[in-house]
């Protein structure tokens, strides 16, 4: 009986107090600017470093494109790449992929994700239906031959890796299967009693396998690495929605770094590999840059340089991490603790790309620079 009194006595209100606080909901603490500001390019002049969405399917949402922009402009969002799930019975006449450019100063970019071996294949920038059932080849090629891109998303998901060899990128970073490879029930009373940044910290998972598929494909190609967002949970926690699109739309973005925002220089950045993916909520990054250099001569993430005397890779971050790290070929080569800096002299060539950290938790994921053999 005493300890019943002790816990409504002065448990219960405590507990009530944490589940008012997780029944809030409230957006992530990310620090975004009073205004959206577009941030120069690093070390690149005449580029824009903009932010922006992958992998959105809208149709479950109840919201159309116009919707969906007001919430990207209040997080500031550039652009979203849209990726509503194509069905084998979806009709031929029916592509479904939405609705190419601009509404509400946020631009969209047409798309659909096609179930293959397991995983998905996003196809981006494509307007005319394709049909159902195809190969994984053929699916690749009908998305080429409308100008789109291909991505495969959640490459450790595909039942061979032939199924996305053709791919221009992976999508090695997918908020929605950070959160369905969790247990519901953890899920559910970690929302009630922890605040909205460390309920997310929990989706922010290193995403080992599909870094190391990623590092295998990249020693002998040049693929193009992002996050994607999936379709929102919209948990119901005592009445209030947990794992809410504006909510996510706060956690993760994608970069591209661009001439301008327009579809055609944003599809080209992510083509090349000229973006990296970073997990705001841990720290707003308006800018980041990781290159080589040569001279005078600087080259972008996700391009090509030779191996020379006086090479140096060098990562720069707007604020410092915990850890940065460089990988090359998925093997660690260099790192600095509590450093906003990095950098290294490669001996070899290679795909390196970098790695951020706080507290434990990814906070920037870079495409690679690919140092090949100089010539003699």
């Amino acid at each position: 009986m005493m300890r019943r009194r002790f816990f409504f006595r002065f448990c219960f209100p405590m507990v009530a107090a944490l589940i008012l606080a997780g029944c809030s909901a409230p957006l992530p603490s990310t620090e975004l600017p009073p205004a959206r500001f577009v941030s120069a390019a690093p070390e690149f002049p005449g580029f824009h470093d903009y932010r922006g969405i992958i992998d959105l399917p809208i149709k479950t949402s109840g919201m159309d494109q116009s919707e969906i922009a007001d919430l990207a402009k209040a997080a500031q969002i550039d652009f979203i790449f849209l990726a509503d799930r194509v069905q084998p019975s979806q009709s031929e006449s029916d592509s479904g992929f939405g609705i190419a450019g601009f509404s509400n100063g946020i631009l969209f970019v047409p798309g659909g994700a096609f179930e293959i071996g397991g995983s998905e294949i996003i196809g981006v920038n494509i307007h005319e239906p394709i049909k159902p059932n195809l190969t994984p080849n053929d699916l690749i090629s009908a998305i080429h031959d409308q100008g789109g891109l291909a991505i495969a998303a959640d490459p450790a998901k595909f039942a061979s890796s032939a199924d996305y060899a053709l791919a221009d990128a992976m999508e090695v970073y997918s908020q929605r299967s950070a959160w369905t490879a969790q247990n519901p029930t953890a899920l559910y009373f970690r929302a009630i009693f922890l605040g909205t940044d460390h309920f997310l910290s929990g989706l922010d998972l290193r995403p080992d396998a599909n870094l190391a598929l990623y590092d295998r494909m990249t020693a002998g190609a040049r693929v193009a690495t992002l996050a994607g967002m999936g379709a929102p949970d919209n948990m119901d926690v005592l009445g209030a929605k947990v794992g809410t699109m504006p909510q996510l739309f706060l956690f993760c973005t994608t970069h591209l770094i661009a001439r301008e925002r327009d579809s055609a220089p944003i599809l080209e950045a992510l083509r090349l590999g000229h973006s990296y993916a970073s997990f705001d909520y841990l720290g707003y990054v308006g800018a980041f840059a990781f290159f080589a250099q040569i001279g005078e001569t600087t080259t972008m993430m996700g391009d090509e340089v030779r191996l020379v005397p006086g090479l140096a890779l060098k990562a720069e971050l707007p604020a410092a991490a915990d850890r940065i790290t460089m990988y090359q070929n998925g093997a660690e080569v260099a790192s600095a603790e509590n450093a906003s800096t990095l950098e290294f002299a490669p001996k070899s060539p290679g795909a390196y790309r970098i790695e951020a950290y706080r507290g434990g938790k990814l906070w920037i994921l870079s495409n690679p620079v690919y140092v090949r053999q100089g010539q003699g």
